[in-house]
């Protein structure tokens, strides 16, 4: 199974240092955290991650993902995912769980990928990736899975 990139920027990172390391890879996606970046930083790092044809995944802010044209957002299972799917429309809809009840519940809501994180995220990707077809992301960096949609790499500071 080939496996797409999913680069994830850490907050606060410098946004010249996201730019100039955008080069460095060929992701299919970016996971973005706005914290620490005013709005004209946000606004710019999206525009150059975007005119890359990459899509920017905004990490927990629904507010900033709509108002900055984001191509979707990231947020931790919880209730309301329904309500969640309702609000952003025909964006991305990310959903990050720690069991298989709230994976499942997470794609009855309208999740576009499921992302798994914790001891067991690798035993989680696999046992996904056998039953569905949304796809799954392995957030554990120490132990990827081989059977994630997604590998992730993580920017450095």
């Amino acid at each position: 199974m080939k496996q797409n990139l999913y680069l994830i920027i850490p907050d606060g990172l410098n946004a010249e240092r996201i730019i100039e390391n955008l080069n460095r890879f060929s992701p299919q996606a970016v996971l973005y955290d706005p914290t620490g970046h005013t709005d004209t930083q946000v606004k710019r790092i999206i525009r150059t991650i975007q005119d890359k044809d990459i899509a920017v995944i905004i990490k927990n802010d629904i507010e900033k993902t709509l108002a900055f044209q984001a191509d979707g957002v990231q947020l931790p299972y919880g209730k309301g995912m329904k309500n969640v799917r309702k609000q952003i429309g025909e964006l991305a809809l990310g959903v990050i769980c720690a069991t298989r009840d709230e994976a499942m519940r997470a794609g009855e809501a309208g999740a576009d990928y499921i992302g798994f994180e914790g001891d067991d995220a690798a035993a989680l990707t696999q046992w996904w990736s056998e039953l569905f077809t949304l796809p799954c992301i392995d957030f554990n960096p120490t132990r990827p899975s081989e059977f994630a949609d997604f590998r992730i790499q993580i920017l450095s500071r």
